[in-house]
């Protein structure tokens, strides 16, 4: 049996992107639980009606920071999983559940237990917990609706966690010609499933936002652009005013159109393709575009901020809710001041927890790697500003930047370290 250490792949914009979907989830969750407490908008009377109901459709469209997660976490588990097959001939499948229980559950596991906390010293509601720990939360709030701030967001973990289940299985067991058929599949009778909610469930948006089956077609568009780009069947080397143009037709719609409106078969059905497809060529020109807008040439705090991002989702509604607790027992209603301390206090518990409760289990989950990924605690994050430049992690034996397969043609910096 081979005792070669596991290569690391790192994307390292890839951190970035992950920074800015947590922070787009939490804006929305200030402005919105700022809103459900005390029944206004803030700074409200600044704003004309209609100008409030622009506000207030652009605060809930960044529920999308979601879907740029799914597409992030589809990406990249496929092509790990896809350079472990080719590397090794199959898939470890119990390897993959063991590194995924080892970066989802304890901080997972750590809200649910804070859950019951809330509920008895702030009088909060109580969710199904035994649903919670089977991860099958976001089915009891489709049942229930919304309970504690400790245990909401969580239904997002779920439809993930879900998805991990079956994505090693079918990389494992499916050719690499027929992987795109399995993918299509997947988008297709998600699709079908929104439409039978939309005709036959009176809580079709419920289960539109929040349903497994109704969300995991946007993890299977992320696995579509990871099985993309491993094969080299989609190259990023479009002109700066295609891709602008691209980008601001997206921004256009996007700020002007409620992305979760699904009230009808074409809303419920394939709308929200336009985001999630625009996003995918976003994140694909972003990480892979050799001259990417707006990509930093140096390693720097939002790279950081990216490694931490799941505890920046995971925190976020926690310590937002504790600040409102705060504020309303000292009669504050001073919007500016809250969201400093909603931001340093995120700031503050999230770099804890990464420092001295996640990285511990991250090198427990380093231990079942076959194909190791950016959030190791090994990981150094490097810039690559051009791939004429050397890459020096130590010394040039340490790295090499490669390519998923030798004849593409726009280079992808992807990062290999050699233990």
């Amino acid at each position: 049996m081979s005792t070669a250490p596991p290569q690391r792949i790192y994307f390292k914009n890839l951190d970035i992107l992950r920074f800015i979907a947590a922070y787009m989830i939490v804006v929305l969750h200030c402005f919105a639980l700022w809103e459900s407490h005390y029944h206004q908008m803030p700074y409200k009377n600044l704003f004309s009606p209609e100008n409030q109901v622009s506000i207030g459709r652009i605060m809930k469209n960044l529920s999308f920071g979601v879907d740029i997660f799914f597409i992030i976490s589809g990406f990249l588990l496929t092509y790990l999983l896809l350079s472990e097959k080719d590397k090794t001939g199959g898939v470890d499948v119990m390897k993959f559940y063991f590194r995924r229980a080892f970066r989802i559950w304890p901080l997972y596991f750590l809200l649910v237990l804070v859950g019951p906390l809330l509920t008895y010293f702030f009088n909060e509601q109580s969710p199904n917990y035994g649903l919670q720990f089977i991860f099958a939360g976001n089915f009891d709030m489709i049942a229930q609706g919304s309970k504690s701030p400790a245990t909401d967001h969580l239904w997002s973990i779920c439809v993930e966690e879900h998805f991990y289940l079956i994505c090693p299985l079918m990389i494992a067991f499916t050719s690499s010609k027929k992987l795109p058929l399995v993918l299509s599949s997947i988008i297709l009778f998600s699709i079908l499933f929104r439409t039978y909610m939309l005709f036959t469930s009176p809580e079709y948006g419920a289960h539109g936002y929040l349903n497994t089956f109704a969300r995991v077609d946007v993890l299977a568009v992320g696995s579509f652009l990871g099985y993309l780009v491993y094969n080299n069947k989609i190259q990023f080397n479009h002109p700066l005013w295609a891709r602008l143009m691209i980008y601001f037709l997206f921004l256009f719609v996007f700020f002007g159109t409620d992305t979760i409106e699904c009230g009808t078969f074409f809303s419920a059905t394939v709308k929200k393709y336009f985001y999630v497809l625009c996003t995918a060529y976003w994140i694909g020109n972003f990480m892979f575009h050799q001259k990417a807008i707006f990509v930093p040439k140096k390693t720097n705090i939002f790279h950081y901020c990216g490694k931490a991002s799941y505890g920046i989702y995971m925190f976020n509604t926690v310590v937002i809710y504790l600040v409102l607790q705060f504020f309303s027992k000292f009669s504050i209603q001073n919007f500016f001041l809250f969201l400093v301390l909603c931001h340093a206090g995120i700031s503050l518990v999230t770099i804890l927890s990464y420092r001295f409760f996640e990285l511990p289990f991250l090198a427990l989950k380093e231990k079942y790697a076959v194909i190791q990924s950016g959030d190791g605690v090994k990981n150094i994050p490097i810039a690559i500003a051009d791939v004429k430049e050397e890459v020096e992690v130590g010394s040039e034996k340490d790295a090499e930047v490669i390519s998923p397969s030798p004849e593409l043609a726009i280079p992808i910096p992807v990062i290999v370290e050699k233990s």
